[in-house]
């Protein structure tokens, strides 16, 4: 992995204005408290990237609303963060719909999606009102029960929907955009006169990020609405996520004049739906940093290896990200003497071609030196296991002022669910 500067990092997302900068003497004050690996949540980060993606799409397109994906990052104070600036929670599952409203959220505040969902609480999803975007026809059949169990409701749903977007796969989630399926689809709901479609989903997770793939997916969505359900009323168009503001993709201004040129192409001024988009990155992949203390360095076969206490779990969980942003902070007194070198981040785990953090940062680097993983949020301490170490802890920051938000965890976390015999 190629590491490359700070500047470059940040001028992806505010043109160099939000570095999170943190100093050695404050990681060593917050190590003594929390341990020498933590998470840094920047909460300002998280208030900018939400009104630097929003505001453009509201200015074109004013109902628009924005549903945070739990999925990115689920951290409780994310999540009371996000309701507090009025965001809506989009979920794709009963633990996180639990952990959501655990944060606050009221299910009118909760969208959900997702393919897989027990029978007993998608019925109880759509009792209660909650919005529903449908993934598959299995789903149908709850629907099915619940709407002849109750006659004299009305149940309104969403469909999630797979169709051609340029350059990119087929997603294999959702109902398929065919005629044949389609045609089943409305004879469906014509033999279900208490059910009605209110809107319309997609995500593509790997579509490209230029225009064309926006303009695809919000006019494949107006296509089926007015072309297939013309005969309900539509309330709105929910796009997903995978908004990226990068100098090589257009920004958001960019992507929110497409999307609101197709609907005003598509609907009358008075008709336009609600325009969901269900971001996650955008959010906060840039709000989080990771800092963790270096143990050893050492040579090997040419190469000067730097041991952390941390992982590639810890930063890059996925396997997705080729560049990190990685910042020495130095211990004092101790730069003097050392050779400026390229070196290696390698992890705490016993995978030994694995748990490679990054390849190429500029030095010198040395024992009780900190290193600072910025922009990391995205999927970082959802999927970090209890492997080998445990789950480090989360420390918020806002004005100045720090807050524990997630302590470090300790193996009675993660052993209580397992059955030991007495």
């Amino acid at each position: 992995m190629r590491h490359f500067g700070y500047s470059e990092t940040m001028a992806a997302v505010a043109a160099g204005t939000m570095k999170l900068s943190v100093s050695r003497s404050e990681v060593e004050a917050l190590a003594e408290q929390h341990g020498d690996a933590f998470y840094l949540l920047d909460l300002e980060r998280v208030n900018a990237a939400h009104a630097a993606l929003l505001e453009p799409f509201r200015r074109r397109h004013a109902n628009t609303t924005l549903a945070y994906s739990v999925k990115t990052n689920y951290t409780p104070r994310v999540l009371t963060r996000m309701r507090e600036l009025g965001s809506l929670a989009e979920v794709v599952s009963e633990l996180e719909y639990e952990i959501a409203t655990r944060a606050g959220f009221t299910p009118g505040e909760i969208l959900v999606n997702g393919a897989v969902h027990r029978p007993d609480f998608l019925a109880a999803l759509l009792l209660q009102g909650v919005r529903v975007n449908l993934d598959g026809w299995y789903m149908l059949e709850t629907l099915h029960a619940v709407s002849r169990a109750y006659p004299e409701r009305t149940f309104s749903v969403g469909l999630r929907l797979s169709y051609p977007v340029p350059e990119a796969a087929t997603s294999r989630f959702g109902f398929t955009v065919d005629e044949p399926g389609m045609r089943r689809l409305v004879e469906w709901f014509r033999a279900h006169d208490n059910c009605e479609v209110a809107g319309y989903h997609s995500h593509f997770c790997f579509a490209p990020y230029g225009l064309a793939s926006y303009r695809a997916r919000i006019d494949g969505l107006a296509a089926v609405a007015q072309t297939w359900f013309p005969h309900f009323r539509l309330r709105y168009l929910d796009i997903g996520s995978g908004f990226r503001d990068t100098p090589e993709g257009p920004s958001f201004d960019e992507v929110a004049a497409v999307v609101a040129g197709v609907l005003a192409e598509r609907f009358a001024a008075g008709s336009r739906p609600t325009l969901l988009i269900e971001p996650g990155t955008a959010i906060i992949g840039q709000a989080m940093a990771f800092v963790c203390r270096v143990y050893d360095v050492k040579t090997v076969e040419g190469r000067t290896l730097a041991l952390v206490n941390g992982s590639s779990h810890n930063v890059n969980t996925m396997g997705w990200r080729s560049e990190m942003a990685v910042e020495v902070l130095r211990a004092p007194g101790a730069a003097a003497g050392r050779s400026a070198v390229t070196f290696d981040v390698v992890g705490n785990t016993a995978m030994e071609r694995k748990d490679h953090l990054c390849e190429g940062v500029r030095g010198p680097v040395a024992p009780g030196d900190y290193l600072v993983f910025d922009a990391v949020g995205s999927y970082s301490t959802g999927m970090k296991p209890p492997f080998i170490h445990p789950c480090p802890a989360v420390v918020a920051r806002e004005g100045g002022r720090y807050q524990l938000v997630k302590r470090r965890e300790t193996v009675d976390d993660f052993l209580q669910t397992y059955l030991v015999e007495s």
